[in-house]
């Protein structure tokens, strides 16, 4: 007869035996299935869908980085699709990885380009795609889209909003050279100089500007040059403080009528005189860059505005033939055309409008 202590220790091995069983075809709870292990993005990557914009001939740079929470794993940043020509990703490996992709789109790579990242990890293997859209605009129009990545050079940012009637303009602090694209190596286009021809202090209206890595600003502003209408880039320490106003005066050569707003509003309205035939006044978009008053010219008003806009047929005149906009002592030929290119008003209108518009104005002449 078995004794109860072999029984016993037989159904202590029976035990132990399924418990083994049970381990090897069951996971404890402590081991992590590999399903469970994810790829993350993680900060500075752009968001999935997220679209950059850039000036042709700028540089973009956008920083991406991801990680896994598997220790002693190591991680791989690669372009998968849409990698545009041209373009480079510096990666290192690691947990996290972290790569820097570089692209100077070319005036030609104009358009929106789709581009996909993978980061993969070694153990377990697993991956994770990241896709975000470029948008390349000419060199002088970067598109809006950077300034609230994080991260991502050159920032891009607005400064005159027609959406919202608020501009900005700023005094010239020192003699410098607009060129075409916002760097020292793109095409000289003029010279922007401390004062007028009037000997004024030269005020620029300015539109927008990028900022690289290194801190360097450039703006885009308004030029004093033909063909009119023209912009160019300039360093952002070749000009004073930005100032804003909410003024725009709207001149319409058809009707023969001037209006001035303020926050959108129409706050003052004239009839004018413009250039004859055979010396128009320029269309296109401009600036009010200085305010006359203290000569005497009983031809011009007690009152005048310098624009930006330059004749093109009097290019001869002193100063380059700028066109302005004044009184005038022989108020019964207005309205009409009537000037060299100029915008004539009556006295009290202009004395009116110098009161009501300052430095900075745009001004739209159709």
């Amino acid at each position: 007869m078995t004794s109860w202590y072999a029984l016993t220790l037989r159904r202590g091995a029976l035990v132990a035996i399924l418990a083994a069983s049970l381990a090897v075809l069951l996971p404890t709870a402590a081991s992590p299935a590999k399903k469970d292990v994810v790829v993350s993005w993680i900060a500075s990557t752009p968001s999935e869908g997220a679209v950059l914009g850039v000036a042709a001939k700028t540089q973009l740079s956008v920083q991406i980085a991801a990680n896994v929470p598997t220790p002693a794993t190591t991680v791989r940043i690669t372009p998968t699709t849409g990698s545009p020509q041209g373009a480079t990703l510096r990666s290192t490996d690691g947990n996290p990885a972290k790569a820097t992709f570089h692209w100077t789109p070319t005036a030609a790579q104009l358009g929106k380009f789709k581009v996909t990242f993978t980061a993969t990890a070694s153990v377990p293997l697993v991956s994770a795609q990241r896709t975000i859209v470029i948008r390349v605009g000419r060199p002088n129009h970067p598109p809006p889209g950077l300034s609230s990545l994080p991260g991502v050079y050159p920032k891009q940012f607005l400064l005159s909003d027609r959406a919202k009637e608020t501009y900005k303009w700023a005094f010239v602090r020192h003699r410098t050279v607009a060129r075409s694209g916002p760097s020292r190596r793109a095409r000289k286009l003029s010279t922007i100089t401390f004062r007028t021809p009037e000997l004024y202090r030269n005020a620029i209206q300015v539109l927008g500007g990028v900022q690289y890595r290194n801190r360097d600003t450039w703006v885009r502003i308004r030029l004093s040059m033909l063909p009119n209408s023209s912009t160019g880039w300039v360093r952002r320490g070749s000009l004073g403080p930005f100032q804003k106003v909410y003024t725009r005066l709207f001149i319409h050569q058809g009707s023969l009528r001037a209006t001035l707003y303020r926050h959108g509003k129409p706050i003052f309205r004239t009839i004018v005189g413009v250039g004859q035939s055979r010396y128009p006044t320029p269309r296109g978009e401009f600036y009010i860059r200085e305010k006359l008053s203290g000569y005497y010219a009983p031809a011009y008003g007690p009152r005048a505005f310098g624009l930006n806009a330059r004749s093109a047929v009097l290019t001869d005149w002193p100063g380059g033939g700028f066109v302005g906009i004044h009184g005038t002592n022989q108020p019964g030929i207005l309205p009409g055309r009537v000037s060299h290119g100029c915008v004539r008003m009556r006295n009290p209108a202009i004395l009116r409008l110098f009161r009501l518009m300052p430095i900075g104005t745009p001004v739209t002449i159709r």
